[in-house]
């Protein structure tokens, strides 16, 4: 395995990045600032990535502010004042951080290297011939319930969580339409087959959201999820696979169907204005199989690298096999760099009514 060091000369060397053009002495090199994700999530990249990064690099790690609010990174990016030297991103916030000229490019080897990564469209996000997010694991949307409410017949499906009459109770969906799926799976309850899904009949996805509008508890972030099961305001819905798990280990009387799951990457990126160097470091850092592995253990979410399989424990499963997405819905990046826009104040339109 290549030291961080000696592998940061290539890495930094090759960033598509003219190192004149953005300010990276701003902050001391001995500290890296990490955007926050909350929940089950930073408690794993805190044991898995974090810990190791400064017992290696000696480099102290500083959790900032969530970074997965567009008018945040507006405001930092205003004002020249970066709170991330690395950052968390989905895929549609990515187009946006992109159009913006917030994020800086990546070297394609961080994602070729080591064997790269395993097959599934839309995995590396490509935008003008560029690379400028790190994906590091799969994680998937999926039917969540409270396993103490539905204690017999159990919702499987998408059209089960539409179906009040069958399934009483309060739904819970994220209201980032982008990013987390709640029109797919408007689509996908209404009977519309996963390969037909893309591109979205909006107007048929909010009809079918009508049904239920009354019933629906949003939520912004992974850790209003949570809470929304945990307080029992919200019985069925759509949860992300890994923070249910976590719930699960918790003791919270959860479950959810891996049926009509929609998958997608989350990825890292840097923020302009911040370290880049020592930001690329950490990405390389992270970008390793055997790190990715223990991650993916810990949080529950599929590893992206190939190489990670070799390290996970003969036992472990996901939600998700990369080697067989047949009955998941992947989440169509092209789609959405081309609509997000439109879709999402279609969306807030009807939110509001």
């Amino acid at each position: 395995m290549k030291t961080v060091v000696a592998f940061s000369k290539t890495l930094i060397g090759a960033l598509l990045v003219p190192a004149f053009l953005y300010s990276s002495s701003a902050h001391s090199q001995e500290t890296i600032r990490v955007s926050a994700q909350g929940g089950s999530y930073d408690v794993c990249v805190k044991d898995v990535y974090f810990d190791a990064w400064e017992k290696e690099t000696g480099i102290k790690v500083e959790v900032t502010s969530p970074s997965y609010d567009l008018g945040v990174w507006r405001t930092q990016q205003e004002t020249g004042k970066p709170d991330w030297d690395v950052a968390t991103a989905d895929v549609g916030l990515l187009h946006e951080l992109v159009k913006n000229d917030w994020v800086l490019p990546l070297d394609r080897d961080l994602i070729t290297r080591d064997g790269g990564m395993i097959d599934l469209p839309g995995l590396i996000p490509e935008i003008d011939g560029k690379i400028y997010a790190l994906p590091s694991e799969l994680f998937a949307t999926v039917v969540t319930y409270n396993s103490k409410t539905y204690a017999g017949e159990t919702p499987k499906t998408w059209a089960d969580v539409f179906d009040t009459a069958k399934f009483s109770g309060k739904r819970m969906f994220s209201n980032m339409v982008v990013d987390f799926g709640v029109l797919e799976v408007a689509l996908l309850a209404d009977g519309v087959a996963p390969k037909d899904l893309y591109p979205l009949d909006v107007d048929r996805a909010l009809k079918k959201l009508d049904t239920i509008k009354s019933d629906i508890l949003w939520y912004d972030f992974g850790t209003q999820q949570i809470a929304l099961l945990q307080q029992g305001d919200a019985v069925i819905g759509a949860g992300w696979d890994g923070r249910v798990r976590a719930l699960q280990r918790d003791g919270g009387t959860v479950e959810f169907s891996p049926t009509q799951a929609i998958i997608k990457p989350d990825l890292w990126v840097l923020p302009k204005g911040g370290n880049f160097e020592v930001g690329a470091k950490f990405l390389s850092f992270i970008d390793n199989p055997e790190r990715q592995a223990k991650f993916a253990t810990c949080v529950g979410y599929g590893p992206v690298l190939r190489k990670a399989y070799d390290f996970l424990p003969a036992d472990q499963k996901f939600t998700v096999d990369p080697n067989n997405t047949e009955g998941f819905v992947v989440w169509n990046a092209e789609y959405w760099a081309q609509n997000a826009r439109e879709v999402t104040a279609r969306f807030n339109e009807w939110l509001t009514r």
